[in-house]
């Protein structure tokens, strides 16, 4: 009787681990939407396995158990490929300040924290601060992946254990969202102020809002048979695999997700797929939880004791990041003629990024826009 009850209730682990996982997220998801994204869902689902794990409410082994980490580790470049697809050259151009300004802060600010923080810290500690700082979630996976290579060969990992290392530029990943819409919330709203003086004293005039063809499809020289979801995700893991073999041939100078975003760009721009590819798979959604759910499996291994040796490296990259944030784009933003409210906004978007862009500058324009 008991074999048959343990034969009968095993196979429901993968799917019960699923489940619970899924009711992280979705608990994530319901606090951002509540706070306008504010407190991400990032941050909430980090909390709630922080505090799971450590008080053993949460199975140590959830993660590896909910079957979404394979599917996670081998999706990654593919993600990477998809997001290549989003990006348009002629969006690029169209706005080239915006990209300037945020490519040339994003690259100084990661020189000038990478620099500091092994001076104060060492080289490990500022390189995982540094890429929180100025990256996102996959950023913070290449990190986690570097760490496991480097303790796996039985390499000095510094100051920090290999766990902590790893959930380190995750806890800034998850802080410096707040952190940023803190600041950026402020900021666009002196410069929403500035424009609406600017309208008023009749330098500026209303652009006229242009509807968005959403009638026709964008063109893709492929024929049909490839073009339906299987043959997508069929295109779009080809194309990784490729950008693994590029990457290989420089002995792994080029980063090999370096070459899967241009091959992204690339994709689109020769309409080989159409823009945001995996959004016509339908299989975007989970990909993307897969993949983020990697960097939690660090979290089972930490207890929040240990976090106090983090403390500080936190706040150090969190002001340090910000401060140098302002400073850069502030001059850069002045040289591409960009005010200077609108300079430190477009530089401090890498804290957060979309959707929180979309919904500061939202909210900035109903606070101080007039209109009938």
């Amino acid at each position: 009787m008991e074999s048959n009850y343990v034969e009968t209730i095993q196979p429901m682990l993968p799917i019960l681990a699923f489940t619970l996982v899924m009711l992280v997220w979705t608990i994530g998801e319901f606090i951002s939407a509540k706070t306008k994204a504010m407190v991400s869902m990032m941050l909430v689902a980090s909390m709630i396995f922080l505090v799971g794990f450590a008080a053993d409410l949460i199975p140590h082994d959830l993660i590896q158990q909910s079957g979404l980490l394979g599917l996670g580790q081998a999706v990654i470049g593919l993600i990477i490929v998809h997001l290549g697809t989003m990006m348009s050259i002629e969006d690029l151009k169209a706005q080239w300040r915006t990209f300037v300004i945020g490519s040339i802060t994003v690259i100084f600010v990661s020189i000038v924290l990478y620099f500091v923080g092994s001076l104060l810290f060492d080289r490990n500690v500022a390189i995982a601060g540094s890429t929180a700082i100025t990256g996102g979630t996959l950023s913070i996976l290449m990190v986690q992946g570097e760490v496991a290579t480097i303790e796996a060969a039985g390499g000095d990992l510094g100051m920090l254990s290999p766990a902590l290392l790893a959930v380190f530029p995750l806890l800034i990943l998850n802080v410096k969202n707040f952190v940023g819409f803190l600041v950026t919330a402020n900021i666009l709203k002196k410069e929403a102020l500035r424009v609406r003086g600017e309208y008023r004293n009749g330098n500026l005039a209303l652009y006229e809002e242009v509807k968005e063809n959403t009638t026709t499809k964008p063109e893709v020289i492929l024929p049909s048979y490839l073009q339906t979801p299987y043959a997508v995700l069929f295109i779009l893991g080809l194309t990784e695999l490729f950008a693994r073999w590029l990457s290989g041939l420089t002995n792994g100078y080029v980063n090999m997700f370096v070459i899967a975003l241009l091959l992204g760009i690339a994709l689109r721009h020769f309409k080989i797929v159409r823009p945001s590819a995996l959004s016509t798979t339908d299989s975007f959604g989970l990909l993307m939880i897969s993949i983020m759910v990697i960097a939690f499996g660090p979290l089972a291994d930490i207890n929040l004791s240990d976090l106090v040796a983090l403390l500080g490296p936190i706040l150090f990259y969190l002001a340090a990041g910000v401060i140098t944030i302002i400073a850069i784009s502030y001059v850069v933003g002045k040289r591409v003629g960009y005010s200077t409210a609108l300079s430190i906004a477009v530089g401090l978007t890498s804290l957060f990024g979309f959707p929180g862009t979309m919904v500061l500058t939202k909210e900035a324009a109903a606070a101080v826009g007039e209109s009938e």
